[in-house]
């Protein structure tokens, strides 16, 4: 017989935080990843790019306005790839997280972020990422194996 153990309150709401992210990539088995910026939360870790959505915006029109604001590229929502749960300590998120495809003439540049490039799933496991993109390169190795 295991123990199991009751908490003696329950556990604390935390808000919900609704955020998008994009799935971008460049026809040579590399995906677009931002570096958030020095001094933030989670400061300098890699994310596939994308921000939270404000009141009374679609998720894919936030999407289109954050690679413009953080990226400077216009891109093309093709469709929804994955969601992601995840409980951080002062809110839980939830991602909503989109294949897409930078249109026009425009080419990434860091706007609002640190850094960006194109990185290779396997490059994925060597940089910093946020809790919450962990799993999308886990999914990455299961839908787009080398």
């Amino acid at each position: 017989m295991t123990a199991c153990s009751v908490p003696s309150s329950p556990p604390v709401p935390r808000p919900v935080l609704l955020v998008v992210a994009a799935l971008i990539a460049d026809g040579e088995g590399r995906f677009l990843l931002a570096q958030r910026r020095p001094g933030g939360p989670l400061g300098l870790t890699w994310e596939f790019p994308g921000g939270k959505l404000h009141p009374g915006e679609s998720p894919e029109a936030a999407l289109v306005r954050e690679m413009d604001e953080e990226l400077g590229v216009d891109v093309e929502i093709l469709a929804p790839w994955r969601f992601v749960s995840h409980p951080y300590e002062a809110f839980h998120l939830l991602m909503t997280v989109f294949h897409g495809r930078i249109v026009g003439e425009r080419r990434p540049m860091a706007r609002e972020v640190a850094d960006w490039g194109w990185f290779r799933v396997e490059e994925m496991a060597d940089l910093p990422m946020p809790p919450a993109d962990l799993p999308l390169v886990a999914w990455l190795r299961q839908d787009f194996p080398e």
